[in-house]
């Protein structure tokens, strides 16, 4: 009976730290990085269990014709730990030449995601 008990108590331990690394990712993320010619963009990142969205805007003051801005692009959460999210960014589903890559985000603490593409380039996200 007692080794039933701490079984059942091991499975509700690690069942509700999945969902604690779950939900620390899930939501709004709002933010900034750089788009590969370097011109500073607004990030609007939303994650839900096994994807989200990601939408580009245009950083204020400069002035582009990108494409790729303003159009929901799918995300996929390739890997999560309590404290990293690996996603894969699917641009060129959208459209042909829309950033099309891996990201690594850090939870930094509840409120904030820093992380890194596979290029290189940098991203500090807060969450709504």
């Amino acid at each position: 009976m007692r080794k039933t008990f701490k079984v059942a108590s091991c499975l509700l331990l690690l069942v509700a730290s999945m969902a604690h690394a779950q939900s620390g990712f899930q939501g709004k993320w709002v933010g900034t990085a750089a788009k590969a010619t370097g011109e500073p963009v607004q990030i609007q990142l939303v994650i839900a269990k096994a994807g989200g969205t990601l939408r580009l805007e245009q950083a204020q003051g400069y002035v582009t014709r990108d494409q790729c801005l303003d159009r929901d692009i799918p995300v996929t959460v390739n890997s999560q730990t309590e404290s990293e999210l690996n996603v894969s960014i699917k641009g060129n589903t959208v459209l042909k030449g829309c950033i099309d890559e891996t990201a690594t985000l850090k939870l930094v603490d509840g409120k904030t995601l820093q992380g890194t593409l596979q290029d290189g380039r940098t991203m500090k996200l807060v969450k709504k």
